[in-house]
């Protein structure tokens, strides 16, 4: 069930579309298993603890933090209700030597998104009553960093547990109304520069983080105070790709590579002018004799739109509503 699920996601544009079952049909049913199997009551930890390191109940474990991790990638890239709730994931000492340093601390950063797609994923008025709440910010903001404290001195060189953390920042910042755009355009840049590096392993994590990176740069590209470091970040993106380094499939034809790709020749075509290579719009006001003076002397002018566009850029309403999976294919 899981490994249909991973595959159903590989062909992430297709399955979101239809035809075919997406995504949450096989995790729904792995995790209906799996709770059939008992494997959320966690009452075997001296049994796999140690022992034969293929027993049902170390493969169990193994398989059932599998699930949770794949649950809440899935919740909060898609805008959904998670399958698993917290009350049912708890890490034990005996899960580190069972998962591994990279995948243990992954596990950890999960919970933290389960968090954030716990807050996010209910009603359109919590949603806007959670945003405006700065406590739910900050209280996500300070677990991710005692995160960050507890990982600092051995995670130089985990470029996956690295790319995985600043995806989460950025989640956390996007959901923040108050986030500036040069505090968001430092976490994508991040990740897109990993993700470019042969040190990072092709996971099935991979096109969450070059998303959320592709979306965020993208809005960020129409803020005039990011606009030249969100253009480098997405070019140096299409390289990663046209290199063929992979994001997420070997094949160009589909799956979330070509989804990516897409995105940034539509926004290419944008910034040209579209299709017909006309010039691209102008704000009123813009281009005028009026803006260019009131450029020279560091005046803005009232029909200036500059801090309508900041504003309207770091609205997180779409990202919620679709998630940023579900973003990159509107």
């Amino acid at each position: 069930m899981i490994l249909l699920g991973l595959e159903s996601d590989n062909r992430g544009p297709a399955t979101m579309r239809g035809p075919g079952p997406p995504r949450a049909v096989w995790l729904g049913a792995a995790v209906g298993l799996a709770y059939n199997l008992k494997l959320h009551q966690n009452r075997s930890r001296e049994k796999y603890a140690n022992g034969d390191s293929d027993s049902d109940e170390r493969l169990g474990r193994r398989a059932w933090w599998v699930l949770v991790i794949l649950d809440r990638w899935h919740a909060i890239s898609t805008s959904s209700p998670l399958f698993i709730p917290d009350s049912s994931v708890v890490l034990v000492p005996e899960d580190y030597p069972l998962l591994g340093l990279v995948p243990f601390h992954v596990a950890r950063l999960s919970c933290i998104l389960g968090h954030l797609a716990e807050a996010f994923a209910t009603s359109d008025e919590a949603v806007s009553a959670a945003l405006h709440n700065p406590f739910i910010s900050k209280l996500l903001r300070g677990e991710l960093e005692r995160f960050r404290e507890s990982v600092d001195g051995i995670w130089g060189s985990l470029n996956l547990l690295h790319v995985a953390y600043y995806h989460v920042k950025l989640l956390v910042l996007r959901h923040n109304p108050t986030s500036e755009p040069h505090q968001l355009l430092g976490p994508a840049s991040r990740v897109v520069t990993m993700l470019a590096s042969p040190n990072t392993p092709i996971t099935p994590l991979n096109h969450h983080f070059a998303a959320l990176a592709l979306v965020t740069l993208a809005d960020l590209a129409e803020v005039q105070e990011t606009r030249e470091d969100s253009w480098k970040g997405i070019q140096q993106l299409a390289d990663a790709l046209e290199q063929q380094r992979g994001i997420a499939t070997t094949e160009d034809s589909l799956g979330w590579d070509r989804a990516i790709k897409d995105l940034i020749t539509r926004r290419k075509m944008d910034r040209i002018g579209g299709p017909g290579g006309g010039p691209p719009d102008i704000p009123p006001g813009h281009g005028s004799l009026q803006h260019l003076a009131e450029l020279a002397v560091g005046e803005r002018s009232p029909r200036d739109t500059t801090g309508l566009v900041r504003n309207r850029q770091l609205d997180t309403e779409t990202l919620q509503r679709y998630g940023y999976l579900g973003s990159i294919l509107l």
